[in-house]
């Protein structure tokens, strides 16, 4: 019992006792650890066990005193891991690659520390990991991690900077992070006005967009509901006027037309461009700030009629053909969306026209079209063929038609649900006579096949559905969790006609938001927090707060463009012309700097950061008031011998000045030596001179 109670006891004792080198050097694998953190969600399994054996090994071998791997060792790794990138990269270039091999020059560097030169070259590589880190992602949260490894890195190469003593390491820990508060000043002032290049910093991402989630540009059962979980945010929305009601918030991205079966996909003539139509109903202008989704759609509430404005325009003249209306009211963008980017929509909401307005009856866009919209793949859901034969004979209209259909979802035992039966090969079937439960994207599907299974043009529409509006700032947060599938059918004289079976089943997904539809999906039931609860009042809250914090981060420095700057510019300098105004700030910054350096080096007061001459001056110091102060050309030894004539028989002086002077000039100096000389000054400060001798011969000015 003892000896398993001695064990932490000796832990703590061994951690106590371990030297400066060994204290360092667990320093620089930690914080090599937290640098490379980020990265294990974008690194291959493979990538990430390799490097988390070799610092393991590093840390055993720090822990145990063990000697390092030898050069041969460590050339057969390094070979291993050159082809192991290779063989999965298929290339040493790039950005995967190149990151891969960062991460494999720091964790075998790592095990070859063999002087302070080695843990340079580890720190100055984990800079450029800190940087890396930006490729993938540029959140708030993002850029205070990296602050925060900033800080700790530079710790780390203080503690390296030391020769023979060092400041305690709560010293070396904080000293890191004073000299980064020092520099976020002289960062933002260079990021406010030094001349910026068009375009995103780091260019657009290449490669794999595997962090980013999203809608794809196909529809099968599951696709929907993979995204219901998901608290990622899609976009963020503000309105010009007053926000339309819940029940009208969709927002239109893709129009799927071709089924075969088992997947819903866009038809390429879809993606042709189409001229906007006259205003109809009321018109709702928003403002979009899109997240990346390495697609080529934009999002705007359904029916969109233009964009307006685009946060290039002020930088691309023809910035206008960036986007462009399709024929099935889709917008589209000329490039994969890989930043985030800002633009205005308008859209026409069902309401009423303006008086004496002309709109064009609307006809289907041409035979093809119209086929297309009809299509059924051969051999697949008979029952439901068969089923949407027997209903025909009800009526002509197509709309009548579709509230027979919404009313067999009503009465029937349908559920709304996120985990349904997987389907079978007629997964149509399955899902209106045997399951009965489904997502979204299970309603609109079998909507639209029962309808073209009724001769009536029909499609899926994807997108988005509902939205939180924040109060803190007045925007209006879109999520994944917002993803949802409806259907349009076409009525003549009418258009297409949006209908959304799942309202039929589930209307509080459309009216009160995914949420209130899935109560027991979110964090605050998980909690227990109750609708009128204190604690998701204050969750809510600091939810709010946080997404607000997070959309001004977006909005003033990710998209803090060349536009921005030049309009900061003229507002502080007054000069309307932008390159003046630019030439007038830079001019004015550059002074600032070069004044401010020039004072500190001028003004600023040196400090001794030596332990050891800081005691010695103490002592000169103390002499100096007792009327006994150094001269300009003496020594410690020289200084010692002048005193020992005012002061005699005195061993803590004769004691203190002569170790000093070891010290100093010798070979250097431990820990024990500063302590005893410590206690020598504590002596030296009691010090009398003889009353024969109590006044120096040549008294100097204190």
């Amino acid at each position: 019992m003892n000896k398993v109670k001695s064990i932490p006891f000796r832990l703590r004792q061994k951690m106590l006792t371990l030297s400066r080198e060994k204290v360092d050097t667990l320093f620089l694998i930690v914080t090599c650890c937290l640098v490379l953190y980020p990265f294990l969600e974008h690194n291959p399994n493979w990538l990430n066990a390799i490097a988390a054996g070799l610092i393991l090994g590093r840390l055993w071998i720090t822990w145990q005193g063990r000697a390092l791997p030898q050069k041969w060792q460590l050339a057969l790794i390094t070979a291993a891991f050159s082809t192991a990138v290779y063989l999965h990269f298929h290339t040493w270039l790039g950005k995967e690659a190149g990151i891969a091999f960062l991460i494999a020059m720091v964790c075998l560097k790592m095990l070859e520390l063999h002087a302070r030169r080695d843990a340079m070259a580890v720190i100055f590589v984990c800079y450029f990991l800190l940087v890396g880190q930006l490729l993938y992602s540029q959140t708030l949260l993002s850029a205070l991690y990296l602050l925060f490894c900033t800080g700790l890195l530079i710790s780390v190469q203080l503690s390296y900077q030391y020769h023979l003593s060092a400041p305690p390491f709560s010293k070396r820990f904080l000293s890191g992070f004073k000299i980064v508060a020092l520099a976020i000043p002289l960062a933002l002032m260079l990021f406010l006005f030094f001349p910026r290049i068009q375009g995103p910093l780091w260019g657009k991402q290449q490669g794999n967009m595997g962090g980013i989630t999203g809608l794809s540009d196909s529809m099968e059962p599951g696709n929907v509901a993979e995204l219901a979980l998901s608290e990622q945010i899609a976009f963020r929305v503000r309105f010009t006027s007053t926000p339309p009601a819940p029940a009208q918030l969709y927002w239109r991205a893709i129009v799927l037309d071709s089924f075969d079966g088992t997947r819903w996909t866009a038809s390429p003539s879809s993606r042709r461009t189409h001229l906007p139509q006259p205003p109809q109903g009321i018109l709702v202008t928003q403002e979009i700030f899109l997240e990346p989704h390495n697609q080529s759609w934009i999002l705007g509430l359904d029916l969109p009629n233009r964009v307006t404005q685009y946060n290039r325009a002020a930088l691309d003249s023809n910035s206008a053909q960036l986007f462009y209306l399709t024929g099935y009211n889709e917008m589209r963008s000329s490039y994969r969306i890989q930043d985030r980017i800002q633009y205005t929509i308008t859209s026409n909401l069902p309401g009423t026209g303006t008086k004496n307005q002309v709109v064009p009856v609307p006809t289907l866009e041409n035979i093809d079209d119209q086929n297309r919209s009809l299509q059924l793949p051969v051999g697949y859901n008979p029952r439901t063929i068969q089923w949407a034969t027997q209903l025909s004979g009800h009526s002509n209209d197509p709309v009548q038609m579709a509230n027979l259909v919404l009313q067999f979802f009503h009465q029937q035992p349908f559920k709304y649900t996120l985990t349904p039966d997987p389907p079978g090969v007629n997964q149509v079937d399955d899902f209106m006579f045997i399951t009965q439960a489904g997502f979204c994207e299970h309603y609109a599907s079998a909507f639209v096949v029962v309808m073209r299974a009724l001769h009536i043009p029909a499609r899926v529409v994807t997108g988005y559905q509902g939205g939180e509006i924040n109060p803190i700032d007045g925007l209006m947060t879109v999520r994944q969790s917002d993803a949802h599938a409806w259907a349009e059918i076409w009525v003549d004289q009418r258009g297409w006609i949006r209908i959304d079976p799942t309202a039929a089943v589930a209307p509080n997904r459309v009216e009160r938001g995914m949420r209130n539809a899935f109560p027991n999906h979110n964090l605050s039931s998980l909690l227990n927090f109750g609708p009128q609860s204190w604690l998701g009042d204050v969750a809510r809250q600091i939810r709010s707060r946080w997404d607000a914090t997070n959309s001004a981060w977006n909005l003033w420095v990710l998209n803090y463009s060349i536009g921005k700057q030049l309009d900061l510019l003229k507002s502080l300098s007054g000069i309307e012309h932008p390159q003046a105004a630019q030439l007038g700030i830079a001019m004015m910054v550059g002074v600032t700097l070069v004044v401010g350096i020039l004072s500190l080096m001028l003004l600023g007061k040196k400090s001794v950061s030596n332990p050891l001459d800081r005691l010695y001056l103490r002592f000169c110091r103390h002499m100096a008031q007792q009327g006994f102060a150094r001269m300009a050309h003496e020594g410690a030894m020289d200084y010692s011998t002048r005193l020992q004539q005012y002061f005699p028989n005195r061993p803590e002086l004769v004691g203190f000045l002569s170790l000093y002077a070891n010290c100093k000039y010798g070979k250097g100096y431990n820990s024990d030596q500063l302590i005893y000389l410590k206690k020598l000054l504590k002596l030296c400060f009691l010090l009398k001179p003889a009353r024969s001798n109590s006044k120096s011969p040549n008294p100097l000015p204190h």
